[in-house]
């Protein structure tokens, strides 16, 4: 109500009404009364003992906030420095938390609109100094909420903290004049949020059991401000705010959160498709690597190839190849990158070779789900992956034909050539047998000779850091 007799004074005002004069006066006179008596009860109402000064100070605080979001009313209200004391108040005692997370909200709107009100093309560099100088405050205060406080502030400081570092993002040097003001944020907190959001949604909890329409309407508002939570991280994996390998953990969430979250989830992926596909897919790889080292810890060192654990692995591994898109070519790199790295952890070893399989060798049955992806060029050329799968193997040693253990490599090679008869391959002068008995050497027509990958060098991200 409050928020639409906000828009509705704006509206009064902005437009040349016959009453435009008289609203902008009662408009003046309303901020006034609401910032004197935010000024009245600021002491009262941060006593923890005094539950009618807190009641009081959080209706004055909400009814600027309501009018902050329409209006920039900073020349009639000046309380910023007010608002900042609450914060860094909470973060040294208790105080009333929705006090807390209003003054968080009230804050972010504050600084939103002292970026609004400089000048694009001279802009003051004092201001711009003092603004960023309030904004890393408020990102560092959130921060430590978001560690210390309780559920509802640390929520309210989670997405105050995601939606500033959204307004300074590096997109402001698309104007020379606001370089200052980015901010980007430290691993540390990168590391924060993401942790936020996998406590904060996906933690297995015990569901409750609901018994009317009441109870069922809080369970949906209780998955709308999850949503919201990973909407609000999501966004930061759009604008390449954070490190992408981060979101790992979260991606590795889509099979299984797939009702409640699977759209918000696959958006993200999309999103850091866009920004970079092999960065995404490596990402992805990561997702499948953590899944089943996790799996394999649960089941004391051992896979079970037939649970339901497993199979559901596998499925998201098909998805993520999925999501690579129908156009082969412009994923190409990104899907080959994926199995040549895949490759190397499937063959990981913590110590010299000693004829047992390698532990990671049950990933290769991951990574031929993914195989219909790749072109032939990519599996059986001079350069393509069973040339790089046979390198790998080389280090290895002799292989045993038959044995059960190696089965999942088998399994992956089959997926590269099509048949299990084809023992013998050709890398340039080379010659070596593997696994049955000898064939010759298959011809592939093949593309260009300029569609051939020969350059596997990591995109390695930026790793810069600005507190």
């Amino acid at each position: 109500m409050l928020r639409n007799c906000a828009f509705t004074y704006r509206y009064f005002i902005n437009n040349e009404l016959s009453i435009q004069t008289t609203a902008a006066v009662a408009f003046r006179q309303l901020i006034d009364e609401l910032v004197s008596s935010f000024h009245s009860l600021i002491t009262d109402g941060l006593e923890s003992e005094n539950e009618q000064g807190e009641f009081k100070l959080l209706v004055a605080m909400k009814r600027l906030y309501a009018f902050y979001q329409a209006h920039d009313i900073t020349d009639l209200a000046d309380i910023e420095k007010d608002v900042s004391a609450i914060i860094t108040k909470a973060n040294q005692q208790q105080i009333n938390d929705d006090i807390t997370a209003t003054a968080v909200m009230l804050m972010q709107v504050i600084l939103s609109w002292a970026l609004y009100r400089t000048n694009p093309s001279e802009p003051s560099k004092a201001e711009l100094k003092k603004l960023r100088k309030s904004v890393v405050q408020l990102i560092q205060q959130c921060d430590e909420l978001i560690q210390f406080g309780v559920a509802g502030v640390q929520k309210e400081a989670f997405i105050t903290v995601c939606d500033m570092l959204i307004i300074f993002a590096p997109q402001l040097k698309q104007n020379p004049n606001y370089s200052s003001l980015i901010v980007v944020p430290d691993k540390s907190v990168q590391i924060r949020l993401r942790d936020y959001v996998m406590t904060t949604v996906f933690a297995e909890e015990e569901p409750p059991q609901f018994q009317d329409d009441e109870d069922e309407e809080a369970k949906t508002e209780v998955l709308i401000e999850k949503r919201r939570v990973l909407a609000s991280f999501g966004k930061l994996i759009a604008f390449n705010i954070i490190e992408m390998r981060l979101a790992a953990p979260i991606f590795a969430q889509y099979v299984k959160s797939y009702q409640d979250y699977g759209d918000i989830v696959k958006q993200m992926m999309s999103k850091a498709r866009e920004l970079n596909r092999t960065k995404c897919m490596r990402t992805q790889l990561l997702s499948l690597e953590q899944l089943f080292e996790e799996l394999r810890d649960q089941n004391e060192g051992r896979i079970d190839r037939s649970s339901e654990e497993w199979t559901k692995i596998k499925d998201l591994a098909h998805r993520f190849a999925l999501m690579a898109g129908v156009d082969n070519y412009k994923s190409r790199q990104a899907v080959v990158t994926f199995h040549r790295e895949g490759i190397i952890y499937c063959l990981l070893r913590n110590g010299p070779p000693d004829g047992s399989p390698p532990s990671n060798i049950v990933f290769f049955d991951i990574l031929a789900e993914t195989t219909f992806k790749l072109m032939d060029i990519d599996k059986k050329g001079p350069k393509g992956l069973l040339a790089f799968l046979e390198e790998q193997l080389m280090k290895e040693g002799e292989i045993p034909e038959d044995e059960i253990e190696w089965g999942p490599l088998r399994t992956y090679r089959t997926a590269l050539v099509g048949s299990m008869s084809e023992p013998y391959m050709y890398y340039g002068t080379g010659k070596r047998k593997m696994m049955g008995s000898p064939m010759r050497v298959m011809e592939v027509k093949r593309p260009r000779e300029d569609y051939v990958i020969d350059n596997w060098q990591s995109a390695s991200g930026s790793g810069n850091y600005v507190q």
